[in-house]
C-alpha cells in the first residue's frame, strides 16, 4: 500500500511540476529561516543553564543595577540559613597586564572570591582546582586562550604576571575558555583575598562603593519573597549614611541573560524576551505563510485531479485510502522541503550569525529532544497540511464528478482565507520594519547635547598632574588638535559613580551621580552653558570651590531661583562649592534611560578617561600619531583610543542587529506570500480561461479583466489590513516601552504598510493576468 501511494505520489508531483516546485521551494525556505530561528531561541534560553548548580545560584540585585558594596556578602551570608554560600566578582576593564616583553590591555578582568569556582561550574584544565586557586593572597586563574596569548604552548602553572604596571600575581590554575552562553566572560579572575592591598584596609566598610556583584548558593527550598524581604530589611539597617535605601530582590542565574535589560550597566550587553518571543514569532509566522502556500496549492491542483479520485472510488478505494494517499502526499512534500531546508540553514548560517553577532552551529541541534521535536513539527504540519485537501476531495461522489457536476472552484473560500492570513502577516511584518527602522534611526539621529563626531577617548593612568598637563601642553600643540581633557566619567557610559550632596538652604543631603572632571571637559564635547559659565583656568578658584549642574540637578537639589553664586555642599571630595554654572540636560547615557541629575567638579586624582578633540580632516591619521606621543610619555602603558561616536552607536548594536534580521525576515514573508499567490492566481486564472475569452470577444478590455480579479484580492487585503493594525501596534507599543526616549506610532506607518501590500499583491497578480488576458480570444474559447 505504502509503495502504491509513493508512486502516486511521485507521479503527480512530476506531472504539475510548477506546483509541485513552488510548493518545495516555499516550504524549505519556511522550514529553513524556522530551523535558524530555532537555533537562535535554544542559544539564547541555554544562557548559564550548563552550571551544576544553576538552579541554586541567584545574585542579588537592586532596582536599576545588579551591583552592590563589598560588605554586603558577608552580612547576609552571615544572616540568612537560606544562603550556603556567596561570593563576589568586581569587574574590571582597560587593565594593564604584562610577562616578559608582552604586554596587554585586558578588558575581561575580575577580582573575585575563591568560593566563586565552587558556586559555578568551570572547567580546570591544569593547576589548582576550586576555590583552593584562589585561597592565597596574589594568585590569579587565566583562561585557556589567555594563556596561549602569554606564554604559548608553555605551561603557565607557577609563573607570575604583573598587573597594573605595580602588583604580582602567581598563576595557579588554567581553566577552559568561558562558554558563549555565560551572561559573563572574563579571561583573568584575581582573589580577593589580598583587597585590604588593592583596595586599601578599609575597603569592606566602604557601603557607597557600590561595583561588586553578588552571588549566593542557595539551600534547595526556599521562599523567594520571604528572602528578598530579610535582605532588603538587614540592609536598610545598616549603620552608615551610604547604605542603600531601595528594595533588593534576587535573580535565578539562568534568568539573568534575557530579564535584566532593565538593568543599567550590567555586567556585559544582555538580551531581553522581548526579541526571543519576536523571532519565536517570526519564524512561526514565516512556517504558516510557507504551510499556507502549500494548501492553497494542493487544493487547487487536486481540483483537477477529480475524474482520478471518481474513477478509483468506482473500482472499490474507501474514502479512507484516498485521503491516507492525499496525506501521504503532502507528508512527502514536507519531507523533501525538511531535507532542502536542512542544506538551505548550513549555506545560509554563517550569513546569520554574522547578522545576530552569535556563533551558531549545527551542534545545538544534537539533542535528542530537538531532533525529535523538528521530525515531529514536519509530520505535525505535513499532516495538518493535507488534512483538508484530504478531507474535501475524497468526499466527492464519483457520479457527479463524472457528470461534471462539481465546480473546480470548489473549496476556495478557504483558500482566501488562508490568503487573507497571509496579508494579515505581511501587513504586520511590514508595520513593524518600518517602526524598528523609525526608532533605531531616532538613536542614531537624534541631538544628544554634545558634539559625538572627531572626538576621541581612552583610558590609562596618567600619573600625577604635572605629568599630564605635560602631555596635554605637547598634544595641543599639534595642528590636528583642538581640545584635550580627562574626567571620571565620559557620554556613552554610565552615571554610576553616585555620592551625597545638599544645596544651600536644604535639610536633607541627596544622592547624586558626580562627574569629575579638568578643564577643557565641555569645550572638548562642544557643551555650552545655559546660564553662568564653564570652567577656567583664569579662575585658579575652580579647582577646589567651583561646581556646575546640569538642569537636572537643580531640579533634583531643590534649588529656587537663580542657581549661579549659590553653594554646595558635596561629598566627594567633601567641600563647600559655589554654583558657577549650569549646563542643559544632555543624553549622558543612552536613550533607554531618562536624563539623570549629575554634579560636575574638578578633582583630578579620580579621572581615568582621556578624550580629545582632533581636527576632522585626517581623524585616523590623527588618531595614530596621538597614540604615539601618548606612548612615548607612558611607555609601560597600552593605550588604544576609539571614536567617540563609535562606542555611543555600539550601544544601540543589540537593536540594529535585531532590525536587520526583522527587516530580512519581512522581506523573506513577502517573497514567500509572493510565490503563493503567484500559483494561486495562476491556478485561478487559468480555470476562467474560458471565461476571459468570452468576455474579450464581447468587448471587454484587459485594464477591465485585470480589475474584474483583482476586486477579490483588495477585499481581503483591506480585511487582513484591519484585523494587522492593532496587532502590529500593540506588539511596537511594547517593544517602545523599553527606550525612555522614543517615536511615536503615526497611522501613516500603517497606511503605508497597507499601500506596500497592495502593491505588491496587484504587482503579481496583474502580471499574471495581464498575460491572459491577452491570449487571442479565439484560443481561450478552445481551452477545456
Amino acid at each position: 500500500m505504502i509503495k502504491n501511494y509513493l508512486k502516486i505520489a511521485l507521479a503527480n508531483i512530476y506531472k504539475s511540476k510548477i506546483y509541485s516546485l513552488i510548493s518545495i521551494s516555499s516550504l524549505s525556505v519556511g522550514m529553513a529561516v524556522c530551523i535558524l530561528l530555532l537555533l537562535y531561541v535554544t542559544h539564547e534560553l541555554s544562557y548559564d543553564r550548563y552550571h551544576e548548580k544553576a538552579d541554586n545560584i541567584y545574585r542579588l540585585c537592586q532596582d536599576v543595577h545588579p551591583y552592590q558594596a563589598p560588605g554586603v556578602a558577608q552580612l547576609l551570608t552571615e544572616n540568612l540559613p537560606e544562603i550556603v554560600s556567596s561570593a563576589r566578582i568586581l569587574p574590571r576593564d582597560n587593565i594593564n597586564v604584562q610577562f616578559d616583553n608582552k604586554r596587554f590591555k585586558e578588558d575581561e578582568v575580575a577580582w573575585v572570591d575563591p568560593a566563586l569556582f565552587d558556586i559555578f561550574s568551570f572547567n580546570f584544565i591544569v593547576g589548582t582546582e576550586g576555590s583552593s586557586s584562589l585561597q592565597q593572597p596574589g594568585t590569579v586563574v587565566i583562561t585557556k586562550s589567555t594563556a596561549k596569548k602569554y606564554f604559548g604552548n608553555e605551561n603557565p602553572i607557577g609563573k607570575t604576571i604583573k598587573v597594573g604596571n605595580e602588583y604580582d600575581y602567581l598563576i595557579t590554575a588554567v581553566i577552559e575558555d568561558i562558554p558563549d552562553n555565560s551572561h559573563f566572560k572574563f579571561d583573568i579572575f584575581m582573589t580577593l583575598e589580598d583587597g585590604a592591598m588593592m583596595f586599601g584596609n578599609d575597603w569592606m566598610d566602604s557601603w557607597g562603593w557600590c561595583n561588586f556583584l553578588v552571588y549566593f548558593e542557595m539551600q534547595d527550598k526556599f521562599s523567594k519573597p520571604d528572602v528578598e524581604a530579610k535582605i532588603s530589611q538587614i540592609l536598610i539597617s545598616v549603620d552608615s549614611p551610604n547604605a542603600p535605601t531601595t528594595a533588593f530582590t534576587i535573580q535565578n542565574v539562568v534568568d539573568i541573560h534575557l530579564y535584566s535589560s532593565h538593568f543599567l550597566g550590567d555586567i556585559q550587553p544582555q538580551n531581553s524576551i522581548i526579541y526571543v518571543l519576536i523571532f519565536s514569532a517570526i519564524g512561526l509566522l514565516i512556517l504558516f505563510i510557507a504551510s499556507f502556500n502549500y494548501v492553497n496549492l494542493f487544493t487547487a491542483n487536486a481540483t483537477t485531479r477529480l475524474t482520478e479520485i471518481s474513477v478509483r472510488k468506482t473500482f472499490g478505494a474507501s474514502r479512507h485510502q484516498l485521503a491516507m494517499q492525499f496525506i501521504f502526499e503532502s507528508v512527502l512534500i514536507f519531507f523533501v522541503s525538511f531535507c532542502v531546508s536542512l542544506l538551505l540553514v548550513g549555506l545560509a548560517l554563517p550569513l546569520f550569525n554574522e547578522f545576530s553577532g552569535k556563533a551558531l552551529s549545527f551542534s545545538i541541534l544534537a539533542n535528542t529532544n530537538i531532533i525529535l521535536s523538528l521530525l515531529g513539527m514536519m509530520m505535525v504540519v505535513g499532516i495538518l497540511a493535507g488534512w483538508y485537501p484530504a478531507l474535501v476531495l475524497s468526499s466527492y461522489s464519483p457520479t457527479g464528478v463524472l457528470k461534471s457536476s462539481l465546480k473546480s472552484s470548489s473549496g476556495f473560500q478557504i483558500k482566501k482565507l488562508l490568503i487573507g492570513t497571509q496579508f494579515t502577516i505581511v501587513i504586520a511584518l511590514i508595520a513593524c520594519a518600518i517602526i524598528m527602522y523609525g526608532q533605531i534611526n531616532f538613536l542614531e539621529t537624534k541631538d544628544l547635547g554634545f558634539e559625538k563626531e572627531a572626538v576621541i577617548t581612552t583610558i590609562f593612568d596618567f600619573g600625577d598632574e604635572a605629568k599630564y598637563n605635560t602631555l596635554k601642553h605637547e598634544l595641543l600643540s599639534k595642528s590636528y588638535v583642538s581640545n584635550v581633557s580627562v574626567a571620571s566619567r565620559i557620554p556613552s557610559g554610565d552615571l554610576g559613580n553616585q555620592s551625597y550632596a545638599k544645596a544651600e538652604g536644604q535639610e536633607e543631603s541627596i544622592l547624586i551621580p558626580y562627574v569629575h572632571v579638568t578643564f577643557d571637559y565641555f569645550r572638548t564635547l562642544g557643551i555650552e552653558p545655559i546660564e553662568g559659565r564653564l570652567f577656567s583656568e583664569e579662575f585658579s578658584t575652580d579647582v577646589k570651590e567651583s561646581v556646575i549642574l546640569n538642569a537636572a540637578a537643580v531640579k533634583n537639589l531643590g534649588i529656587e531661583g537663580n542657581p549661579i553664586g549659590q553653594s554646595v555642599q558635596c561629598n566627594w571630595p567633601k567641600s563647600t562649592r559655589k554654583i558657577v554654572g549650569v549646563i542643559d540636560d544632555i543624553h549622558f547615557e543612552s536613550l533607554y534611560n531618562k536624563i539623570k541629575p549629575a554634579i560636575f567638579l574638578i578633582h583630578y586624582p579620580v579621572v581615568y578617561h582621556m578624550i580629545i578633540k582632533v581636527v576632522p580632516s585626517d581623524e585616523i591619521g590623527s588618531m595614530n600619531a596621538i597614540t604615539e606621543i601618548c606612548q612615548s610619555f607612558y611607555p609601560y602603558e597600552v593605550i588604544e583610543f576609539s571614536f567617540l561616536d563609535s562606542i555611543l552607536e555600539f550601544r544601540y548594536k543589540k537593536d540594529i542587529t535585531t532590525f536587520q534580521l526583522m527587516g530580512f525576515f519581512a522581506a523573506l514573508a513577502i517573497f514567500l506570500a509572493c510565490m503563493g499567490l503567484l500559483g494561486i492566481s495562476t491556478f485561478i486564472i487559468s480555470s476562467k480561461t474560458k471565461e476571459i475569452g468570452i468576455r474579450k470577444v464581447n468587448g471587454a478590455k484587459a485594464w477591465e479583466i485585470i480589475q474584474l480579479l483583482n476586486v477579490g484580492f483588495v477585499k481581503w487585503i483591506a480585511i487582513a489590513f484591519v484585523i494587522a493594525t492593532p496587532l502590529a501596534y500593540y506588539a511596537m507599543s511594547r517593544w517602545l516601552e523599553s527606550f525612555a526616549y522614543r517615536i511615536e506610532l503615526s497611522w501613516w506607518i500603517f497606511a503605508i504598510s497597507g499601500l506596500a501590500t497592495v502593491l505588491i499583491v496587484l504587482s503579481t497578480v496583474s502580471w499574471v493576468t495581464f498575460k491572459a488576458a491577452r491570449r487571442n480570444p479565439v484560443e481561450s474559447l478552445r481551452y477545456e
